[in-house]
C-alpha cells in the first residue's frame, strides 16, 4: 500500500470505511467526517483492496452476522492476513486483483456516496 497511516489512524479508517457492509442503514455523513482529511485516492484504495474483501460476504449473506459493526481488532487482523496471502501467493493476487474488480462493480454505489460527502 502506499499510505503513510499509523496504525490507529490505519484501524479507525478500514473501520469506517467497514459501516456500509453492516446490516444496520449507513449513515455516509458519519463515515465522512472520520476519513475527511485524508486523500481520496488512499480512502479508494483501502476500501476497495482491504475493507470489502473482507466485509462484502456480511452485507451478500442472507443472515449477517455482522449487524452492528465490525470490531476493529477483528477486521485489523482480517485485512493484515488477507494482505500477507497476497503477499505470499502470485495465485491469490490474480484472484484478489479479480475480485476487487467485481466489488467495484457491485459496490460502486457504496463508494459514490462516500465520496460525495468528502
Amino acid at each position: 500500500m502506499g499510505h503513510l497511516l499509523t496504525e490507529p489512524q490505519l484501524t479507525s479508517v478500514r473501520a469506517a470505511l467497514s459501516e456500509p457492509f453492516n446490516h444496520f442503514p449507513t449513515d455516509y455523513d458519519y463515515i465522512a467526517r472520520q476519513i475527511k482529511d485524508l486523500d481520496p485516492a488512499v480512502l479508494y484504495e483501502i476500501f476497495y483492496s482491504e475493507v470489502a474483501p473482507v466485509c462484502f460476504t456480511n452485507i451478500a449473506a442472507v443472515l449477517p452476522t455482522v449487524w452492528t459493526g465490525f470490531d476493529p481488532d477483528w477486521l485489523r487482523t482480517e485485512i493484515e492476513e488477507r494482505l500477507a496471502a497476497r503477499r505470499r501467493s502470485w495465485f491469490r493476487r490474480q484472484f484478489d486483483k479479480l475480485l476487487v474488480r467485481w466489488l467495484e462493480y457491485n459496490y460502486d454505489y457504496m463508494w459514490k456516496e462516500i465520496a460525495s460527502r468528502l
